[in-house]
């Protein structure tokens, strides 16, 4: 549960979670005009020879634009979802295919994927928030530590903690710097020290739970 691989593609599910439903709600969204037809009043400057273009048609432009546009993010939304949901289906072919959807069934089966396929698998998620959040200019889940603690592994003030998830004391906390592992001589403490994997730990590991909770409340 604790392997960084794991760590990683929970935090990204979870993250996911979050962006997609903002996206869906933004594709389903019916009572916006964008100010297309209110856009239009006497004076505006909406007739012919005003010298100030057309704000009806500039408006319909710009809706058509951001709609395709949040459309097409949430075609790549679905295409590395459903990469991310076949792998770990594969994988765990002899517990049954699991059920429901997507994201609430990747949250639970993560725990249960080998190291290798959890690492595949939280690219496609990873792939798919970040898509998410850039089409809708939102930015990450990462939440700055109280008192800014140094990273046990580069000595940066960048710890982070990713607080998509709604349990606080799930928060996976990472280095926002990028830094890596060094395998066992790493003075990181992670639980599993896996050289080349981007730092990460547990609440638990860095005895960070309480003070997340309380800075959070």
């Amino acid at each position: 549960m604790n392997h960084p691989s794991t760590l990683h593609a929970l935090a990204a599910c979870w993250s996911l979670r979050r962006a997609w439903a903002a996206l869906r709600d933004t594709n389903t969204t019916t009572d916006d005009d964008a100010g297309t037809i209110r856009s239009w009043r006497p004076g505006t400057g909406g007739g012919h020879g005003s010298g100030h273009g057309d704000p009806l048609g500039d408006a319909v432009v710009t809706t058509v634009t951001r709609r395709a546009s949040t459309a097409q993010t949430a075609e790549i939304v679905r295409e590395n979802v459903d990469q991310a949901r076949w792998l770990a289906t594969s994988a765990l072919r002899h517990q049954g295919a699991p059920v429901g959807p997507a994201l609430a069934t990747l949250a639970r089966v993560i725990a249960d994927l080998d190291p290798a396929t959890a690492a595949d698998v939280g690219r496609y998620l990873d792939h798919a928030d970040q898509a998410a959040r850039r089409a809708l200019r939102l930015d990450t889940d990462h939440w700055p530590l109280p008192g800014n603690p140094k990273c046990p592994g580069c000595g940066t003030r960048m710890l982070r903690a990713r607080r998509s998830n709604p349990n606080t004391a799930a928060w996976p906390v990472i280095c926002a710097a990028g830094c890596r592992c060094a395998g066992p001589a790493c003075p990181c403490g992670m639980s599993e020290q896996v050289r080349g994997v981007n730092h990460i730990w547990s609440g638990a590991t860095l005895n960070l739970t309480t003070e997340t909770e309380a800075a959070s409340a």
